[in-house]
């Protein structure tokens, strides 16, 4: 799946890699084809049913498919073209990854019994030599770490600058796979016995095991890093307490176990499932309430100022409201042409905002759900959405026309735009945006390594202000025509 859930790709022992929309089915496009190594005669009998690997990068631009021949290679999903094929590894490739802050990275695991990182052009910066074949490889959120391991029972990490294993987890069985805590300080790690095995990076001490009735194939750390939630081959999901490995919760589930949501004074977490219900789960992992509703998976969900109420956002094109204290649902919005991406509420919690695929933001009355103006620009799916602390701007980002727009909340009137520059046509997109406590300044990702951190100013005398400072002089008649400015004596036009 893509990050956003709209595309899925395939790729199959007859050499295509094809691109499907995740809602209907339909056929996007064929990407290219592998080569005539994936042909079943060129294979041994232990390969034959291996799969091939698959994995969009972070802003869901590229697409790197693992081949059973032990080559990779990287499509450009935009324009459909084929970027880059990396030949390298002797045996087939089980794993691939981007990283998590740059997606000019790639990390391989490959049954040749080494890890390797590739740069975008298949530039080969690191490879990591292992005693068995590593069948998963992971980047810490920092991307400054790796985890490898497989069977030798051993979870290894490994610092990326030095190319030196730093430590390595012995684990006493096949490990399924590994993660790190958000903060890059533990490492837990799940096998098919079912026990999960949280250990501190800096002491290289296990602190905590946890023992679940099914194998385990999955780990996920909650975003505070308290919690850890697993997913068995059973269809159930488990929610940890990561510090003493008691068990909270069980959830059965008709699908993977999604993304955790915690509400505002932390007595709460909201899980979305593939059955397309929320659930609001206290923090002793007791089940509090079920929101039903939804036709289609949810896609977005937050938590209002005072926790009293939830929105949750859909790809069957609604938002809902619900109450958390008995689990109805106040409102359903009603308004977007596609599916929904991003949710927020503002601070004093009488507005909210809904954002979509279809390119527009819809601000809505709370709770009753009217809608009061609508935010049209952008050209292509918006990613992100944010009211400012003050209720009085909206800012907004779309990957697909490379934009950071900001908006005037009451009237819907676009005020700036701030676009990646032409040269900067084949770098990763601007991702996403958000205000700061005060809302005087917006921070801005990207889809490499990079923030950027931009004024917004309240008032036009607080840009004049601000203006002075910069600039020593006084601004000249055009210059003042040009910002709206009074302008006394000189007419005429100003340069372009």
């Amino acid at each position: 799946f893509s990050h956003d859930g709209r595309r899925i790709a395939t790729v199959s022992l007859d050499g295509s890699a094809r691109l499907w929309d995740g809602i209907s089915g339909n056929l996007l496009g064929v990407l290219g084809q592998e080569s005539s190594g994936l042909k079943l005669s060129y294979m041994g009998p232990d390969e034959r049913d291996q799969e091939m690997n698959s994995v969009f990068s972070q802003d869901d631009r590229f697409l790197a498919a693992a081949s059973l021949n032990g080559t990779v290679r990287i499509w450009d999903v935009e324009r459909t073209s084929l970027l880059t094929t990396i030949i390298g590894h002797d045996a087939l490739v089980e794993h691939v990854e981007f990283s998590p802050v740059n997606n000019s990275i790639l990390l391989t695991a490959s049954h040749d019994r080494t890890a390797r990182l590739w740069d975008i052009d298949g530039v080969l910066t690191t490879a990591l030599s292992h005693e068995y074949p590593p069948t998963f490889a992971v980047f810490s959120p920092d991307s400054v770490h790796l985890l490898t391991g497989g069977g030798d029972a051993k979870v290894h990490l490994w610092d990326v600058t030095t190319e030196r294993e730093i430590a390595n987890f012995d684990t006493g069985e096949v490990v399924q796979s590994a993660t790190f805590s958000p903060d890059g300080s533990r490492v837990a790690t799940t096998s098919l016995g079912g026990r999960v095995l949280v250990w501190d990076v800096a002491s290289r001490r296990e602190v905590a095991q946890l023992k679940s009735r099914d194998g385990l194939l999955q780990v996920q750390f909650s975003p505070k890093g308290d919690l850890l939630a697993t997913g068995s081959a059973h269809g159930t999901a488990q929610l940890w307490d990561a510090a003493s490995g008691a068990e909270l919760a069980t959830i059965k589930t008709s699908g993977k176990l999604p993304q955790a949501i915690f509400g505002r004074d932390g007595d709460l977490v909201l899980t979305a499932t593939d059955d397309n219900a929320a659930h609001l789960l206290k923090t002793d992992g007791t089940e509090f309430k079920v929101l039903i509703g939804h036709q289609n998976r949810i896609t977005a969900a937050a938590f209002s100022p005072d926790s009293q109420l939830v929105v949750t956002g859909s790809f069957d094109r609604t938002a809902r409201i619900w109450s958390i204290k008995d689990g109805n649902s106040v409102a359903t919005l009603k308004g977007h042409s596609d599916e929904l991406t991003a949710v927020a509420f503002s601070q004093d919690g009488q507005s909210l905002l809904t954002a979509s695929r279809d390119g527009t933001v819809q601000i809505w009355s709370v709770p009753v759900g009217t809608e009061k103006v609508v935010l049209r620009g952008h050209i292509g799916a918006v990613d992100s959405a944010q009211i400012s602390p003050n209720g009085l701007y909206v800012v907004t980002t779309s990957s697909q026309d490379r934009t950071v727009r900001l908006w005037a909340a009451q009237s819907g009137r676009e005020i700036a735009v701030l676009a990646s520059r032409e040269d900067e046509a084949n770098r990763p997109a601007l991702m996403r945006a958000a205000f700061n406590p005060d809302g005087t300044r917006i921070a801005i990702v990207s889809g490499d390594d990079s923030v950027r951190i931009i004024r917004a100013f309240q008032t036009p005398l607080d840009l004049i202000d601000y203006a002075r400072g910069i600039v020593p002089r006084e601004l000249t008649a055009c210059e003042r025509r040009r910002f709206f400015l009074p302008v006394e004596g000189e007419v005429g036009d100003c340069p372009s």
